[in-house]
């Protein structure tokens, strides 16, 4: 029951936070077309760090059969490289992914990322550990990338903590001004979107 109940609030949200990209999309520039409705499961990004020899395809969702294929993108933030009036896209791994990369990452790392809206580069920023049950995301007002691990990497039994990494559009691909880019995502809330990053784990994964 709790499980159907924490899906169906999830959907709900995702519809509200579909329509309010589309309205942001289509008052800021209507030219813009759609990238069309996108699935739990879909390739929406590649994601590559070139000092730790990281390549790897970024799927959307993070249910713990995406999370077994590799970095998932957490629904209802922003898609990388999306430039609408959400800035902030945050991708999940599990625990046990054939490589725990996000551990590797240290300050000044450069994360590119390609994406349907052409390739971002990000520098990492921020490394800060926070307990499972505390992980949250917050909106922010330029362009963010976050990534998330359950931490240790080689715990026992659920994994106590959450390493969050956080990167920021390296100075070269910042833009003179926003454009704007019609989606539509399986988009939650900022809220929901975080307890969807907490659940995923809830297992350690």
């Amino acid at each position: 029951m709790c499980v159907f109940t924490a899906g169906a609030l999830l959907a709900a949200a995702g519809a509200v936070e579909a329509l309010r990209s589309e309205a942001l999309g289509r008052d800021a520039n209507p030219s813009t077309p759609p990238l069309g409705k996108i699935c739990v499961g879909d390739t929406i990004a590649r994601l590559s760090i070139e000092r730790i020899g990281v390549e790897t395809p970024v799927k959307e969702g993070v249910d713990e059969v995406t999370l077994a294929h590799g970095p998932g993108h957490v629904p209802g933030t922003a898609l990388p490289g999306e430039e609408t009036g959400r800035m902030h896209a945050v991708i999940a791994t599990a625990r046990d992914a054939a490589d725990p990369f996000v551990g590797k990452l240290v300050i000044g790392d450069r994360v590119l990322v390609r994406t349907p809206f052409g390739p971002r580069t990000y520098r990492v920023v921020q490394r800060r550990m926070v307990p499972a049950g505390e992980l949250a995301i917050e909106p922010t007002e330029e362009p963010t990338l976050t990534l998330v691990a359950a931490y240790p990497s080689d715990s026992v039994g659920p994994a106590p903590l959450r390493l969050v990494v956080r990167a920021e559009l390296a100075d070269e691909m910042l833009p003179s001004s926003f454009t704007s880019s019609l989606t539509r995502s399986t988009g939650q809330s900022t809220i929901l979107a975080g307890l969807a990053a907490s659940w995923a784990f809830a297992d350690g994964r």
